[in-house]
C-alpha cells in the first residue's frame, strides 16, 4: 500500500498538470520564431547577424545609433568613444581572416571575436590587433581594443593571443543580456522591436543556461519544496534500480553467448540480446574463435552511413571509456577489436556497462 506522502505528491503532480495544461490554452509558450530559423548556438547564422543588424546605425530599426551608444556604454564599456566612423561586421584583414565586428570611431579601433562553441585559431586574436593598429596608424592613430565575447566570460587562448595582446573579456551572459535590457527600457513602446529584444534574450539565456520557459515548470514550482524533492528523488531511484535490473538481466544473456568460445564461430547476437544506448545508439557484439569485436552504431539500424559531426562526438566519448576504440568505416561510430588473452569476463560486463550509460550531447 502506498504511503500517504507519496499519494499526496503524485495528487500535487496532477494539479500542476493541469495548471500547466492551462497555462499553455491561455497562450503562454516557448516559441521563439528566431530560433527556429538558426540554432542558438550559431555564431554567423544567429549572433553575428542579429547583433549587427541592431549596433549598425543603418539598420532597418531606424533607431539611428541608439543600440550601438547603449552597447558602447554597456558591453564595451568606454565613456570617450568619440564621432562613430563605421560599424562593420565581417571585416577582411590583411590576409583575408575576418574580424566578427569592428566599430571605429574618432578615438578609438575596436575589434570583437566572438566565441560560442568555436575553438581559437593560430594567431587569430593578435592577427585581429595587429591588422587593426595598422589601419589606425593611416587613419588618426587612434586607440586599438581587442574584446573577446564568450558565453560566461573566458579566457582566450594561449596560441590566439601569444601574449602580443590581452584581450578584454566580454559576455552573453553579463554584457549582452544587460545591452538587451537596457536597449528594451528606450524602444518598450515600439512592439515589433521591443519583441525582436525579448525572442534575442531568450536565445542569449538558452546559451548561458538562464532560460526558465513561460510554462511553469516541475523542479520550479514542486521540487523547490525540500520534502517534495526527497519524495521524487525516492521515486526516480526505483525506477532506475528497476531499469538496471532489466539492463542486467540482458547483458547477462550477451556474457553467456560470449563464454560459448568452444564454437567455431558465433555471428551476430539475436536482436532480444541488443542493448540501446539511451535512445540513439545501439551495441553489437561479435564473438570468434580469437576475441570479441563490439560496435556502436545508430539504433536505426546498421547499414546507413553514420554523421560525421556526431561521429566526433561520440567517437571522443567512446575512446575516453576504452582508449581501443578506433574509427573504422562509416556505417559505425567506433569500434574495438579485443583478444581473449587481453581482457576478462569481468571486464568485458564492466565494459558494456559503461556503455550503457554512455551520454550523448550533440
Amino acid at each position: 500500500m502506498l504511503d500517504e506522502n507519496y499519494i499526496n505528491f503524485f495528487e500535487k503532480i496532477k494539479l500542476f498538470k493541469e495548471e500547466q495544461k492551462k497555462q499553455k490554452q491561455r497562450g503562454l509558450n516557448d516559441y521563439n520564431m528566431v530560433n527556429i530559423v538558426r540554432k542558438e548556438n550559431a555564431e554567423v547564422g544567429m549572433h553575428s547577424n542579429v547583433i549587427y543588424s541592431l549596433i549598425d546605425p543603418n539598420g532597418l530599426h531606424y533607431q539611428d545609433d541608439l543600440f550601438l551608444k547603449i552597447f558602447i556604454k554597456d558591453v564595451l564599456e568606454i565613456n570617450d568613444f568619440g564621432d562613430i566612423l563605421s560599424v562593420q561586421a565581417e571585416e577582411s584583414t590583411n590576409e583575408n581572416r575576418r574580424v566578427d565586428f569592428t566599430i571605429k570611431s574618432s578615438n578609438y579601433y575596436v575589434g570583437i571575436e566572438m566565441k560560442i562553441d568555436a575553438a581559437d585559431l593560430e594567431n587569430q586574436i593578435s592577427h585581429y590587433y595587429e591588422d587593426l593598429i595598422e589601419k589606425a596608424l593611416k587613419d588618426s592613430n587612434q586607440k586599438v581594443k581587442i574584446y573577446y565575447l564568450t558565453k560566461n566570460g573566458k579566457d582566450a587562448s594561449f596560441h590566439s593571443h601569444n601574449n602580443k595582446v590581452t584581450p578584454v573579456k566580454i559576455s552573453f551572459e553579463k554584457h549582452i543580456l544587460q545591452w538587451i535590457e537596457n536597449c528594451q527600457k528606450e524602444v518598450k513602446n515600439i512592439t515589433n522591436l521591443n519583441e525582436a529584444f525579448e525572442n534575442y534574450k531568450d536565445i542569449v539565456k538558452k546559451i548561458t543556461n538562464k532560460y526558465k520557459g513561460r510554462v511553469m515548470l516541475l523542479e520550479d514550482e514542486l521540487l523547490k519544496n525540500e520534502k517534495y524533492y526527497e519524495l521524487a528523488r525516492e521515486i526516480s531511484e526505483a525506477f532506475q534500480k528497476a531499469k538496471y535490473a532489466k539492463r542486467i538481466e540482458k547483458i547477462n544473456s550477451i556474457i553467456k553467448l560470449l563464454e560459448q568460445k568452444n564454437l567455431s564461430f558465433i555471428n551476430y547476437l539475436p536482436k532480444d540480446v541488443m542493448i540501446d544506448i539511451l535512445s540513439e545508439l545501439s551495441i553489437r557484439v561479435i564473438v570468434n574463435e580469437q576475441g570479441y569485436l563490439i560496435q556502436i552504431f545508430d539504433k536505426s539500424g546498421y547499414g546507413q552511413d553514420v554523421d560525421n559531426l556526431k561521429k566526433e562526438v561520440i567517437l571522443k566519448k567512446l575512446i575516453e571509456i576504452d582508449s581501443r576504440f578506433k574509427s573504422v568505416y562509416s556505417k559505425v561510430y567506433g569500434e574495438m577489436r579485443i583478444d581473449y588473452q587481453n581482457i576478462e569476463k569481468e571486464e568485458v560486463n564492466d565494459l558494456i556497462l559503461k556503455l550503457i550509460y554512455l551520454k550523448v550531447e550533440i
